[in-house]
């Protein structure tokens, strides 16, 4: 938790930086947000910054989950203790009874006095067994005592973690709101005409990178076209997630109406029977190692240092994914984010 807390922490120092500069190859040059190349380069850092937020987001939420799991299963077992305990005691309870009330005579006048020796010895006998189930029963109980005193322990240690976890979804939601407002704010400074050419240079590199790459279909092939390979499952994943084209990002979403980009893999995949991980940095685990120029269409793709966004490789240089709040599910080109890998999972 307090590594989520740092790293998002770190996001928003890189981030104020990256407000007023931008990084090239020669050294720090200051970017102009009214022009649209100032915009764009900006806009990516902005970007980037909310991926990384809602990526840590979606990673707490996640061990949200598994700790309330957790509480709830450790409520469960203690109430089943504290139900084990109730009935041991009272088992032990009429044994003692049973004792006490035979207990007017040592055992030695009791054979003296009594008309029927082995109906008494056979009592002893009996009263042996039950001496034994109840010593039993007693370091059963004992244990089960200890038991449910480490279950108290843990609800307790659980309750304070989901506190903590929930202050933290907290923070981060808001530092990723925040990000999302810079954009906005950012793209309120261009003018209309300046806004139309951010959204034609952007598809514009989309075009030039699937003819780039288009070696099997012709000039007319439309953007998403689906290029050639990949498994059955696989392509039933990508044409769900194309369907899903247009609907909204919505930070934890997981559809039907809308995603955040580990979530819209992770339901295409499950259409098609493939389980994943919840979250882009562990569905980076999962399958075999893929590279840039080994994808084929279904494969997942992953970018940003630290994995914080996952999409799925259409084909011909093109990607599906849910962008961020202010795109929403889109196709784009494999290359317009720092591209980290991809793996094949079907």
């Amino acid at each position: 938790m307090s590594g989520l807390l740092r790293k998002a922490g770190l996001s928003v120092v890189a981030l104020a930086l990256a407000g007023a500069y931008v990084f090239t190859g020669t050294g720090v040059a200051h970017a102009d947000p009214t022009t649209v190349d100032g915009a764009r380069a900006q806009l990516a850092q902005l970007e980037q910054a909310q991926s990384d937020l809602d990526a840590q987001y979606t990673a707490v939420q996640v061990k949200l989950t598994d700790s309330q799991t957790a509480l709830d299963n450790a409520r469960s077992d203690a109430q089943a203790q504290q139900a084990k305990v109730a009935t041991l005691k009272i088992q032990v309870s009429q044994i003692a009874l049973q004792q006490y009330r035979s207990s007017g005579l040592d055992t030695t006048t009791q054979l003296l006095v009594t008309d029927d020796v082995q109906n008494f010895l056979n009592g002893l006998s009996t009263i042996k067994k039950a001496n034994d189930n109840t010593a039993s029963l007693l370091q059963d109980y004992q244990g089960a005592q200890a038991d449910l005193a480490d279950l108290q322990r843990s609800t307790e240690a659980q309750t304070q973690q989901i506190a903590a976890e929930q202050a933290s979804l907290g923070d981060l939601k808001k530092q990723s709101d925040d990000k999302v407002a810079a954009a906005q704010a950012l793209l309120d400074k261009l003018t209309t005409a300046q806004k139309a050419q951010l959204a034609a240079a952007q598809a514009a590199a989309n075009q030039q990178t699937a003819a780039a790459t288009d070696t099997s279909r012709s000039a007319s092939r439309t953007p998403i076209a689906v290029g050639p390979g990949g498994s059955a499952r696989a392509i039933a994943a990508l044409n769900f997630a194309l369907a899903q084209v247009g609907k909204s990002y919505v930070r934890g979403g997981t559809g039907p109406n809308s995603y955040d980009c580990s979530g819209l893999t992770m339901t295409a995949f499950a259409q098609a029977g493939v389980g994943l991980p919840r979250t882009s940095q562990a569905q980076f685990g999962v399958g075999t190692p893929v590279s840039l120029s080994q994808l084929a269409p279904g494969d997942l793709v992953f970018y940003y240092s630290g994995i914080s966004h996952v999409g799925i490789y259409i084909g011909n240089g093109m990607i599906v994914h849910a962008a961020n709040p202010r795109s929403g599910v889109l196709t784009a080109s494999v290359t317009s984010m720092p591209f980290m890998g991809g793996r094949r999972v079907a």
